[in-house]
């Protein structure tokens, strides 16, 4: 991940939504990237809300117990028993207080998973691994509103290195650009599907990568024609 680019990126997601509203977006991308067994990846959408909330706020406190979270959840895949450790007292200290329920989060589960873990992390088993569960179900990728889709587009191309940020990027903002002529909807389209199956991702995200520099062609030759 870049993280100079990284820390712009944070910026400028969302900012058109209110608070509450941008919370939610990446309240809901996050979960659906971590219930699809991308952990590591889950955090990169909480993160950028959690650095634009105020110091101590109870909704920067609960992402941040969210963020330690999957990054235990990401340890225990790779057996990384002193990692887990080190994260495990965190992430109660930051879950501490908070309701059963909360922003529609399951937390009580969470909870209760980090106490079992307390107790001997290399005894949690990888079939333990829980679903966070949202507004009373489990919350996937299919899941994803049109705009929530844009954002865990943008959040598993930075987070997954197989993946250039900087296209799915510049395809978003074409089909946004175009979204009233419904100009750009096969890119609308493979986007989605870049998100909402990652059976087909690699295929989509290659798609995507021509269309875009098929794009970038027609404009440098319209430029030489009329610059």
């Amino acid at each position: 991940m870049n993280i100079a680019r990284d820390q712009e990126n944070k910026k400028d997601i969302g900012l058109q939504m209110n608070e509450n509203g941008k919370i939610e977006v990446y309240l809901k991308v996050g979960i659906a990237i971590y219930n699809s067994g991308e952990y590591h990846a889950a955090h990169g959408a909480w993160e950028r809300c959690w650095l634009k909330l105020e110091k101590e706020s109870r909704d920067k406190l609960f992402l941040q117990g969210l963020i330690q979270f999957t990054a235990i959840i990401y340890h225990s895949t790779n057996e990384n028993w002193k990692g887990m450790r080190g994260l495990v007292e965190s992430s109660l200290v930051y879950l501490d207080g908070m309701p059963e329920i909360y922003r529609g989060v399951d937390i009580g589960s969470i909870r209760e998973c980090l106490i079992e873990m307390k107790k001997d992390v290399k005894a949690f088993s990888q079939e333990n691994i829980p679903t966070i569960n949202y507004e009373g179900g489990k919350m996937e990728l299919e899941d994803l509103e049109i705009e929530s889709a844009f954002v865990a587009a943008e959040v598993i191309a930075d987070e997954i290195e197989v993946y250039e940020y900087d296209i799915i990027k510049e395809a978003i903002s074409y089909v946004k650009e175009g979204l009233e002529e419904k100009k750009y909807k096969k890119i609308e389209q493979l986007i989605v599907t870049f998100v909402k199956d990652p059976g087909l991702r690699g295929m989509a995200y290659e798609q995507i990568r021509n269309r875009m520099g098929r794009i970038r062609e027609n404009r440098k030759d319209i430029k030489k024609l009329f610059g």
